[in-house]
């Protein structure tokens, strides 16, 4: 059964930079719709986003009333608008992306069934939650409803088939990226590193720190990417170590910043530990800066391995001797030169938009064969 329209449902594509994927179906004659949740609050602090109904890219946004938005894991859309979209779209199929074991999940599911409406279901969740036995019964009756499930790692995936053995599964990012035809870059003296992320324990900036004291007679210079818990103890520690007039702290950036950052890198560096209950669930930085021609570094965590191949360097987490002589070896601009042609051809084969949205539409195919 060919599919002709798709209704995707997720929070994360209240941001139009997320869409490229989606723009990417729509360029495949597909009548694509994303349903997103009318209102979000991101923060308690920060003004809401406001989701409107607009046409971009060969894209219908369409959006859904919501109770509890604001939070993946209790929002919840208004029942009768969620019914009358997917009435009024009759698509062949509904991607929902949302972790199985959120009632937003669940109810999209729900309502499909009912409609007749085969569903696949997008997951990253790859660690056991605390959650209560009410969660745990979600999570497994909605994973017995779909059709298929598209994981956002083999970590992911594995929990998924532990699950249920007999659902097909494969394995893609949530999220392409977009690859530029000639990427840019400037001058650096010294090697230029960059980092970008939340600023919280588990994505190991400290350890960046701590590998950088150590090469403090080689010449880098860091730009740190992000906010977080752990900003003034990070600055602390920079400050003891006697970094800082070496780091630029930029703070968050929005999507048009992080796309101007690229060309003042050489090296991006994701540090992220090993937790109990916690690896890293996704790595979409290290496909930009890859797309970008910008050499990665990333510890043994979660999806980081999968993302980076053969074409960066892997490091063990929290040992940043190993992490600094990584980096003194992609100091020299001829031996980064392999990587970051590597990297780009592995972004262009896996990670580009057209690529995620080619295999998406393979294993839609397949599916509903």
């Amino acid at each position: 059964m060919p599919v002709r329209r798709i209704v995707v449902i997720s929070h994360t594509y209240l941001d139009p930079t997320r869409r490229g994927k989606l723009r990417a179906l729509a360029a495949r004659d597909l009548d694509v719709t994303v349903g997103v949740p009318q209102r979000w609050a991101a923060s308690p602090l920060g003004s809401p986003l406001e989701a409107s109904w607009e046409r971009q890219g060969g894209v219908e946004t369409f959006p859904i009333p919501a109770r509890r938005h604001g939070d993946p894991a209790t929002v919840q859309f208004g029942r009768r608008e969620l019914r009358s979209l997917l009435r009024d779209k009759r698509p062949d199929l509904v991607q929902v992306e949302e972790e199985p074991l959120f009632p937003a999940a669940a109810q999209v599911v729900r309502a499909a069934r009912r409609a007749g409406i085969p569903t696949v279901l997008f997951t990253q969740d790859t660690a056991e939650r605390t959650s209560s036995l009410f969660q745990r019964w979600r999570r497994r009756r909605t994973l017995q409803r779909v059709r298929g499930v598209i994981a956002g790692s083999e970590s992911a995936a594995e929990r998924v088939r532990r699950e249920r053995a007999d659902i097909a599964v494969t394995v893609l990012p949530q999220l392409g990226v977009a690859v530029p035809t000639t990427p840019e870059h400037a001058y650096h003296e010294g090697l230029a590193i960059g980092f970008v992320g939340r600023l919280v324990p588990e994505k190991g900036l400290d350890t960046l720190l701590e590998a950088l004291a150590e090469n403090r007679g080689e010449r880098w210079q860091l730009t740190i990417v992000g906010e977080g818990p752990e900003r003034e103890p990070l600055e602390r520690v920079a400050s003891e170590q006697r970094l800082a007039a070496r780091i630029r702290w930029t703070g968050a950036l929005p999507p048009e910043g992080i796309a101007r950052l690229w060309s003042a890198l050489d090296v991006l560096v994701l540090p992220s530990r090993k937790l109990s209950g916690w690896t890293e669930p996704v790595a979409q930085v290290l496909m930009e800066a890859m797309a970008h021609e910008v050499a990665v570094v990333g510890t043994d965590s979660g999806v980081i391995p999968e993302v980076i191949g053969d074409a960066g360097v892997i490091v063990q987490p929290g040992e940043p001797r190993s992490l600094a002589a990584a980096l003194r070896r992609l100091a020299p601009a001829a031996l980064r030169r392999p990587l970051i042609q590597a990297a780009r051809a592995r972004v262009m084969q896996r990670y580009s938009n057209d690529a995620v949205a080619e295999a998406t539409m393979r294993f839609w195919g397949e599916i509903l064969k």
